[in-house]
C-alpha cells in the first residue's frame, strides 16, 4: 500500500511540475496568450490599413479620371483661385468681454 502511495504522490508531483512548465516557461501557456492578443491588435490594425488604402485608391482612381475632382482638392486644400475670380473671406468680429461684477 506505500508503494502505491509512493507512486501515486510521484505521479501528482510529476504532473505538476508539468504543469508549471507549461505555464511559466518562455514558451509556455502565458507566452501563447500574450502572442495571441499582439496578432488580435495587428489584425486589427492590419483590417484598418486595408480600409484606408481602399479608400486612398477610390480618391486616386477619381482624381485620374475627373478634373473637377483634382480642382475641388486644389481650391480647398491649397486655396487655388483662377486668375479671373476674386476671394472674399469673411471675417467675423469677437464679441466683447463683459465685465465681472
Amino acid at each position: 500500500m506505500a508503494r502505491y502511495h509512493q507512486i501515486l504522490l510521484l505521479t501528482f508531483a510529476f504532473f505538476f511540475v508539468l504543469v508549471l512548465v507549461a505555464v511559466f516557461h518562455d514558451e509556455g501557456i502565458l507566452r501563447v496568450f500574450k502572442l495571441q492578443d499582439q496578432m488580435a491588435k495587428m489584425d486589427q490594425s492590419n483590417k484598418t490599413l486595408y480600409e484606408n488604402n481602399l479608400k486612398i485608391r477610390k480618391e486616386i482612381k477619381g482624381l485620374k479620371s475627373n478634373s473637377l475632382a483634382i480642382e475641388k482638392i486644389a481650391r480647398e486644400k491649397f486655396n487655388w483661385v483662377k486668375p479671373d475670380e476674386t476671394v472674399y473671406q469673411i471675417v467675423r468680429k469677437a464679441a466683447p468681454l463683459q465685465k465681472s461684477n
